[in-house]
């Protein structure tokens, strides 16, 4: 690891990875704001309780009693707007990464909206499974609000899991492809193919606990 460190390679790698988080958590909430604003239940639907370490981040000021007028749907709705988004985010990833086109640049390089689209890819299904499977298992936050309207609390923990099994099979291929042009490009690293594949893996395990936990303690 000390010639990863050495070129930098490591901090860049951080940076991405950290930054995929943000835009996962942050598009979440904005997902909460834009359904609320839909029902005319939030001014601005761009204002967000998103703080800069994100643990505890909302979708800001939301009318409760507003969405509660409109019947027990429109909270489970507003309530499922940030796994939808994120969701959406996870699809848009294998299109703005170009996920077909060679690992490498024409250079010889490690094409880096690769590897920067499927950190993000991960943080979204992490965020999304999160909330899909372990909060319908363990009722806490959006998930309570879903399981009051009578949507199939356990119907949710199904979906959650066919939907985790077709994520992790989606990103097989972007994972092995892009461990294979890390392994190789790093080889000073130390790092096998393998390695980089459970690194990701981790990564996205590690994101999903952290949601959970921050949601245990803040929510």
């Amino acid at each position: 690891m000390t010639g990863l460190a050495l070129t930098g390679r490591a901090p860049r790698l951080s940076l991405l990875a950290l930054l995929a988080v943000y835009l996962a958590v942050w598009p979440h909430e904005l997902g909460h704001a834009a359904v609320a604003r839909l029902y005319g239940c939030k001014a601005d639907p761009w204002t967000t309780d998103t703080n800069w370490y994100l643990a505890g981040s909302q979708g800001g000021a939301i009318d409760e009693g507003c969405l509660a007028r409109h019947g027990g749907g429109a909270p489970a709705l507003m309530a499922l707007g940030g796994v939808a988004v994120n969701l959406l985010l996870l699809a848009l990833a294998p299109l703005l990464g170009r996920w077909w086109l060679p690992a490498r640049t024409a250079g010889g390089g490690v094409r880096w909206g690769l590897v920067a689209t499927l950190f993000w890819a991960l943080a979204n299904a992490a965020e999304a499974l999160s909330y899909l499977v372990v909060n319908t298992v363990w009722l806490h936050a959006d998930m309570e609000i879903v399981a009051r309207a009578g949507l199939g609390r356990w119907a949710w923990t199904a979906a959650g899991l066919v939907l985790g099994v077709m994520i992790v099979w989606g990103l097989r291929r972007p994972v092995r492809k892009a461990a294979a042009v890390l392994a190789e490009s790093f080889a000073d690293g130390g790092l096998s193919e393998r390695l980089w594949r459970w690194g990701f893996a981790a990564y996205a395990l590690a994101v999903g606990v952290a949601a959970v936990v921050s949601r245990a303690l803040f929510s």
